[in-house]
């Protein structure tokens, strides 16, 4: 006769891996700053969201500080890899550094909104913290790197003038992609019109489009 009828067997619970567990705990603090904003970041929150506790979550991040610089690297991880689709007919937009950039804003809007909403964070506490003011820095710089490369490509294509400074024209399109994301309200149809308005300030002067002599 078996003695363990009726009984359940005990639950035997999972032993996360470090880089699991602290995965784990900034998607939550990322998911929180994007539903609550700064002012609702509570670690004890983010902590009891993936079941461990305060101490355990400061084993991971020693400091506050420390969970946001997590945070913003998931963000930057995320820009990077949640990307507007390419298809084949759309194969000439890789080097369209106006297109291309404002269909990601486009997609973050329609697909990510949190994405979007964390980055509005960030921002807006910039210039009275000195430390995510470095983070956005951080993340721009990489943004406004890439961005260079893609219109270096479009001038080697002659899709682009050849006398724009590349340094100064890639953050011009930065300012103007994130600026508009950052007043909350910019629609699909004034970002893709801003992609536009830029394309033809930079491209190649050709008879129809430069001015007539005086």
């Amino acid at each position: 006769m078996r003695h363990d009828q009726g009984h359940q067997k005990p639950q035997v619970r999972t032993r996360l891996k470090p880089d699991e567990r602290r995965r784990l705990i900034v998607e939550a603090a990322f998911k929180a700053l994007a539903q609550e904003g700064f002012e609702g970041l509570r670690t004890r929150d983010i902590a009891a969201s993936v079941g461990i506790n305060s101490a355990t979550l400061h084993h991971y991040f020693q400091t506050k500080q420390d969970l946001i610089a997590g945070i913003a690297e998931h963000l930057e991880r995320r820009l990077r890899a949640e990307r507007a689709p390419l298809t084949l007919q759309d194969a000439p937009a890789a080097v369209d550094p106006f297109g291309r950039q404002f269909e990601d804003l486009v997609f973050y809007q329609l697909e990510t909104p949190e994405v979007l909403a964390v980055y509005r964070e960030f921002v807006a506490r910039a210039p009275r913290d000195a430390a995510i003011r470095a983070l956005v820095g951080k993340l721009h710089a990489g943004w406004k790197a890439g961005i260079v490369v893609a219109l270096a490509q479009a001038q080697a294509q002659r899709v682009l003038r050849a006398d724009i400074d590349l340094d100064a024209a890639a953050g011009l399109v930065l300012s103007t992609a994130w600026g508009l994301v950052a007043q909350i309200f910019a629609s699909t149809t004034e970002l893709k019109a801003a992609a536009e308005q830029l394309r033809l300030l930079m491209r190649p002067l050709t008879k129809r489009t430069q001015l007539a002599p005086k």
